[in-house]
C-alpha cells in the first residue's frame, strides 16, 4: 500500500471557494494518471479541468445538481470518482445541514464506479475499506498544506467487484 506524503499548499486564494489544495492535482496526475479522464466524477465540486462535476448546490455550476448520496447516475457507469467533501463543523453553515458521513460518500462512489475503477476521497480521517462495497484500499496519502493547516489524507480505493 502506498503511503507517500504529498507536499501541497493551501488552496489558491482566488476562484471557487473550498477547492483542492494547491499542487494536489499535480500529485494526482503524477501518482494516478488514470483519474485524469472525462468520465471521472468529482463529488462536491462545481468546477474541474476534466470529468463530470456534481454538487447539491446549484450556485456551484456543477454538471449534475443532486444530493451526494442519491446521484442520478447508473450503477458501474463511471471510470473513477474523486471527492473532497466538507468535513469540519466550520463548513457546516455552507453545507446547510449535517456533514456527509465518509461511509455514505464511499457507498455512493462504489455504486457508480465500474470494476477496477479508482475512488479517491480527501478527508481528515482514514476511511475504512468497507467490505460490503466491494473495494480494496490501495493507498493513504498524507496531504501537507503548510503551518496552521490540518493534515488531511487522500484515501484511495479500487473497486474489485
Amino acid at each position: 500500500m502506498d503511503t507517500t506524503t504529498w507536499l501541497c499548499g493551501p488552496p489558491p486564494a482566488t476562484g471557487q471557494f473550498q477547492r483542492y489544495p494547491s499542487r494536489f492535482m499535480f500529485n494526482l496526475k503524477k501518482f494516478y494518471p488514470e483519474f485524469i479522464d472525462e468520465n471521472t466524477l468529482h463529488m462536491f465540486s462545481g468546477s474541474s479541468e476534466f470529468g463530470i462535476t456534481t454538487d447539491y448546490r446549484a450556485e456551484t455550476g456543477a454538471n449534475i445538481i443532486a444530493p451526494f448520496d442519491a446521484l442520478p447516475i447508473p450503477d458501474n457507469s463511471i471510470s473513477n470518482v474523486l471527492a473532497d467533501p466538507p468535513y469540519a463543523d466550520h463548513w457546516q453553515g455552507q453545507w446547510h445541514g449535517a456533514l456527509p458521513k465518509p461511509k455514505h460518500i464511499l457507498a455512493e462512489a462504489s455504486r457508480v464506479v465500474g470494476k477496477n475503477g479508482l475512488i479517491g476521497i480527501l478527508h481528515i480521517i482514514i476511511i475504512p475499506a468497507y467490505k460490503e462495497f466491494g473495494i480494496e484500499r490501495i493507498a493513504i496519502h498524507p496531504i501537507l498544506t503548510g503551518p496552521n493547516n490540518a493534515i488531511r489524507c487522500f484515501n484511495v480505493f479500487r473497486k474489485i467487484s
